[in-house]
């Protein structure tokens, strides 16, 4: 499930495997680091207790669903768009 291959040599290179409108910033995040890191608690504890939630909790669910809405909706095309 690779994004790139690589060439050694005079004439090689790196080339994307797929047209960059499919390839997302949250599959590339998935690869490479995984995006566990959106389902742990802004305030860093280990669990969250849903029934008796901290104050930010509702505000970092919605957060976090919009970051990572964006993240799947955003293809390496679109951030190529946005530099020209």
């Amino acid at each position: 499930m690779g994004f790139i291959n690589s060439s050694r040599g005079r004439k090689g290179g790196f080339e994307l495997t797929r047209d960059a409108s499919t390839i997302f910033i949250a599959d590339i995040i998935e690869l490479t680091e995984g995006l566990e890191g959106f389902n742990k608690c802004v305030l860093g504890f280990e669990t969250c207790p849903f029934d008796n939630k901290c104050a930010i909790h509702d505000l970092w669910e919605e957060s976090r669903n919009n970051i990572l809405k964006i993240l799947k909706e955003t293809s390496l095309a679109n951030l190529i768009l946005k530099q020209e």
